[in-house]
């Protein structure tokens, strides 16, 4: 920075000398980096006037070229030793899109030009003494410049020297964004930006994002940061407020140290809300600086939303992750409304694929997989047309290709791709581990579901999805132990309470399946599914009365309701009739049930295997027909 004319700045319990370029706080002197302190002057010098970024930086990097994550580093250090927090910045405002303005009164205590300071009579004994003082300080100058010249001659020293000021960040949660306003009806938009704010995080690479199902579980929690952080094995947590209010958002958001609580950076943003995409990419481009990595310079620019569109999709991913056919079914009525007020927006085409795909699979049981998984491809096909970087996007069509079309080359292209743009999206690394099972390559499936787990810890569907990929490699007794472990994160989810079950049966602990599979029935889930296990059970424990009992029932529900053929064919295997088995296997086929792509494997299907009629089926399936 150029050389400034001498002044004396006071602003609230702070004082600083433009020549001396040193900050107090009282008598108290405040360590700043040079860099920091000429952003300071600069923003000083122009107290109220609204410095543009590119102004302040060549006022502070005048002959050098510097990102703007370094300017936000050095604003972001000013606020830590000016005592701001996240939602109080009484210094120095932000200006989105643009700059910096140091808003805090000023009062300059400079003495006017035509004061005469009289000398003073000094002693000769004072004078030596100012001699040696003189001596010593030359002493030290001369040795800070040359450490100062080896550091700029030796670009390796100083980045370990900067380095080691700085904290290392890989890996980071977002806690559940707080609503800044009492309007209760705002948790959906709040929890949207959450999930927003997360999947742009993701996109850096190699940071690791823990996602949103994990990070909904410590909402309104009472545990300390501390905690948290060491819980979800992250070295950084993100937190902050979002306030909605007319055509605007707020949000303000800090990045803290997770084993220390200690704040790194803090920064609050406005937007219209045409522009939250935009209001995300900031937030995120901040933090990377402050992380010290790069932001990919290829990502695409955010485009503005349509108002409507935005909050309707937000909508429909709030009733989405409750993850039970109710939600699923309310969420395709939120995205549809917002595709009618934007037929472009491709995030909502992305929600919309992912629900139909789940509403169609085995196990919620609500829609024939003929009747859904199409309306789930053209929308998955449509989100990709629209936006080719959106990861959900990719993800969903994956899926349908995976489970409908059983066309494995294609599914894997697909996942691969949602990864490359999306490193950190569980969901994409979930599916992946569903692919390698449709290829009968357990192990792998093991291994790609645990790089799952790690980025959603608490995730209930990849919990049991662990389980489920060892279940097929036919370790029970680890399946058995991995289900529990998701039942004590939530003792109501059905789905865990089933497949427990279903790993019993497999170790003829029939009372102890029967109990699973009863409690399944009683929860919010999929009926059918736990009847059909239930009877399964009863049959090859012996109970073959109680059995047909419940296989009639299941046949006159399926008279009512859409039963998935595999059911009954699995049931009919249980009580030892293969050819019944078999008949209804290949209903299932025709069905184009998801479930076909995994009986490569399934253990409860071992009865068919000498069977050539089912030995084709699965050779059909792997040929995509």
């Amino acid at each position: 920075m150029a050389n400034v004319e001498k002044h004396f700045y006071e602003f609230g319990a702070f004082h600083i000398d433009t020549v001396e370029r040193l900050l107090f706080r009282g008598e108290e002197k405040i360590p700043l980096t040079p860099k920091a302190i000429d952003t300071l002057l600069a923003l000083l010098e122009n107290k109220g006037r609204v410095l543009d970024k590119d102004e302040l930086l060549k006022m502070v990097w005048p002959d050098t070229f510097v990102e703007e994550g370094a300017l936000a580093r050095n604003v972001s250090a000013l606020r830590k030793v000016l005592g701001n927090g996240a939602d109080d910045f009484q210094y120095i405002e932000t200006i989105p899109k643009r700059g910096y303005r140091f808003v805090a009164p000023v009062k300059d205590l400079t003495p006017p030009d035509d004061v005469e300071v009289e000398p003073e009579e000094v002693e000769t004994e004072e004078l030596d003494d100012g001699r040696k003082w003189l001596s010593r300080a030359a002493w030290l100058i001369a040795t800070a410049l040359l450490v100062l010249l080896a550091v700029l001659a030796y670009p390796r020293v100083r980045q370990i020297i900067t380095s080691s000021f700085q904290p290392r960040v890989k890996s980071l949660a977002v806690l559940p964004l707080r609503s800044a306003s009492n309007d209760a009806g705002q948790e959906y938009f709040t929890e949207g930006m959450t999930e927003e704010l997360i999947n742009t995080l993701a996109k850096i690479e190699p940071l690791r994002v823990i996602s949103l199902t994990s990070a909904m579980t410590y909402k309104g929690t009472n545990k300390t940061l501390p905690q948290i952080a060491k819980e979800l094995n992250v070295d950084a947590i993100v937190e902050g407020s979002v306030l909605k209010f007319e055509n605007k958002v707020r949000i303000a958001v800090q990045l803290v140290e997770g084993s220390t609580e200690r704040q790194l950076w803090a920064e609050r943003y406005e937007e219209d809300l045409r522009d939250v995409l935009a209001l995300q990419e900031q937030v995120a481009s901040a933090i990377a600086g402050e992380v010290q990595l790069k932001l990919d310079r290829n990502r695409a620019q955010p485009r503005q939303v349509n108002p409507e569109a935005y909050l309707a999709c937000s909508y429909g991913r709030y009733y989405w992750n409750k993850r039970t056919p109710e939600g699923f079914q309310k969420g395709i009525e939120y995205f549809q409304r917002a595709i009618s007020k934007d037929p472009t927006y491709a995030p909502a085409y992305a929600g919309l694929a992912e629900a139909y795909a789940l509403l169609g699979s085995a196990s919620y049981d609500v829609l024939p997989p003929r009747q859904a998984m199409p309306k789930a491809k053209e929308a998955a096909l449509e989100a990709v047309k629209l936006d080719k970087s959106l990861a959900e996007g990719h993800t969903a069509l994956a899926y349908v290709l995976l489970s409908y079309d059983w066309n494995l080359p294609a599914a894997e292209r697909e996942l691969k791709q949602a990864i490359r743009l999306n490193p950190s999206y569980a969901t994409a690394h979930h599916w992946y581990a569903h692919y390698f099972l449709a290829k009968g390559q357990p192990e792998q499936a093991l291994a790609e579901i645990k790089r799952a787990q790690v980025l959603d810890p608490v995730s209930l569907g990849i919990n049991v999805g662990l389980g489920w990929y060892l279940y097929h490699e036919r370790r029970y007794d680890q399946a058995i132990e991995q289900y529990r472990l998701a039942i004590e994160v939530n003792p109501n989810f059905w789905m865990a309470h089933c497949t427990l079950g279903m790993a019993y049966v497999q170790k003829q602990q029939y009372a102890e399946a029967l109990a699973e599979f009863t409690k399944a029935a009683a929860l919010s889930g999929s009926p059918t599914f736990a009847i059909a296990n239930i009877a399964s059970a009863h049959a090859l424990s012996g109970k073959t009365a109680e059995a047909r009992q419940e296989l009639a029932r299941l046949e006159n529900t399926a008279k009512q309701h859409y039963v998935p053929a595999i059911y009954i064919a699995a049931l009919y295997l249980a009580l030892g009739d293969n050819d019944h088995g078999m008949t209804w296997t290949q209903k299932a086929y025709e069905e184009r049930s998801d479930y076909m792509v995994y009986l490569k494997t399934e253990p409860a299907f071992d009865r068919l295997r000498p069977d050539p009629r089912f030995q084709h089926l699965l050779q059909l399936i792997a040929s995509g027909h």
